[in-house]
């Protein structure tokens, strides 16, 4: 299994601390694929997700379009909430 595999899995593992999801929604950055894009866009539009893993799913997208020199409208069209806020946030720095 690949470390962005095992990172999705405690991203998506509700039964993982907060903590533990944060840090594999900012660890996802480092990998620019479609599942990750996915996982991270899902999380962050999940209701149930907390606010702070909202905001580092938000975060490691637009780490992830800036470090590929992207901008792909249909991602960001799809978030909603502090994850856009944040994810706009970085995009204008």
């Amino acid at each position: 299994m690949k470390k962005w595999e095992m990172l999705i899995e405690i991203l998506i593992d509700e039964r993982a601390s907060d903590a533990e999801r944060d840090d594999a929604a900012m660890g996802l950055s480092e990998y620019n694929n479609e599942t990750v894009i996915k996982a991270l866009v899902i999380t962050a539009n999940h209701d149930l997700t907390d606010a702070m893993i909202k905001v580092s799913c938000g975060e490691s997208l637009a780490m992830i379009l800036v470090q590929n020199d992207q901008f792909e409208k249909e991602i960001y069209k799809q978030l909603k909430g502090i994850a856009k806020i944040e994810f706009e946030s970085y995009i204008r720095l």
